[in-house]
Parts: C-alpha cells; structure tokens; sequence
C-alpha cells in the first residue's frame, strides 16, 4: 500500500510540474490578435521541404553555414508558404535571417552568403506570444494559430503566406506570429521558385 501511495504522489508531483511549466510557457495566456503592418523586411534564407517536426535540422545547418561564413546575430524567422492541408512531405519552409535592420556592411556580408528577397509590406494579423525556451517553438504555433484562423474566417481573409518572427535567440522575449492579409500569394513568388 505505500508503494501506491508513493506512485500516486509522485505521479501527482509530476502533473503538477507538468501544468507549471506549461503555464510558464504562457500556455495559460489570453492569445492575443491584432491588426497591424508588416514589411518589407529584407532576409537571407535556406529552404526547407518536409514536415514541421524536421525543420529544427534544417536549422541547424543553416545556423552552422552563416558561422562558418563569420556570421553572426540573426534576427530569426520563417516563412511557411503552404496551407495547412498540405501533405507535410509537399510543405515548403524558408528559414531566414532578418538583414534590413543591420548596418550596411554587415548586410552586404549577409547578401554575399545567402540568397535573398524582400517581404512585401502589407496588413497583417499579428499575435505575440512569450518566448521562454525551444518550447516555445512548439507550443506558440498551438495556441496562436486556432485563434488566428477564427479572426480570419471572421473577417473573410485567405492566408497569403504565415511568418513567425523569432527575433535573435537568446536575446529576443517574444515570438510574433505574423499572416499578411490583403494580398496576393504572387508577391511570395520568389520564395516559392527557390523551391
């Protein structure tokens, strides 16, 4: 009998550890969405083809490219050019480095290294979400995404494109959640032809 009770505690300590941490991650949090303006941001980028699950490797890869290149501080994002029904081995990522806010020289650095293109500036649905840790990356899709949908049927919006801004690892307390509305997915072309 005390082995039970000694089970049942500690199966009780560990959900409690588990519905902490996941309120630390900010998995109790109101998702907010708002309206606002995104653009044109220029980025660096590599491309990634496959399931969400199996990008983390891609980035990798690309993190390891610009050290070895003498980069450093990429201001972080993606872009996820496909609609959510597409089968996760057809689905097409751009991992990227934000390069318009640096100083020219760092930019031409940046230019040299990888290719790269300019986001068009448009209206955008935008929902911040607390940055903690990488599970963050996991659970801020989870949560931000539902309710972005719901805003975006409401107002009668087809997705363009999803971007989520990471900012610089390490450094940034936030991810953003950005989907531009009110725009043709052609201005994403570029993107898509690097595929």
């Amino acid at each position: 009998m005390g082995v039970l009770k000694a089970i049942g505690g500690l199966l009780v300590l560990l959900l409690v550890i588990a519905v902490a941490f996941y309120g630390y991650l900010g998995g109790f949090g109101k998702v907010t969405v708002e309206r606002g303006a995104y653009g044109p941001a220029e980025i660096v980028y590599a491309t990634h083809r496959g399931a969400y699950e199996t990008i983390g490797k891609s980035w990798e890869q690309f993190q390891a490219n610009w050290e070895a290149k003498g980069l450093d501080r990429c201001n972080s994002l993606a872009v996820y050019l496909d609609p959510p029904d597409t089968r996760k081995e057809d689905l097409r990522s751009v991992i990227a480095c934000r390069i318009d806010g640096l100083a020219e020289e760092e930019q031409a650095k940046w230019r040299g290294a990888f290719p790269g293109v300019m986001l068009p500036q448009s209206d955008a649905l935008i929902s911040p979400f607390p940055y903690k840790n990488y599970a963050s990356f996991m659970l801020a899709p989870m949560k931000v995404y539902p309710e972005m949908s719901k805003r975006m049927i409401a107002e009668g919006h087809d997705g363009a494109v999803a971007i989520e801004e990471y900012g610089v690892i390490g450094e940034s307390k936030q991810i953003r959640i950005i989907l531009p509305v009110g725009i043709d997915r052609a201005q994403y072309q570029p993107l898509m032809d690097a595929f």
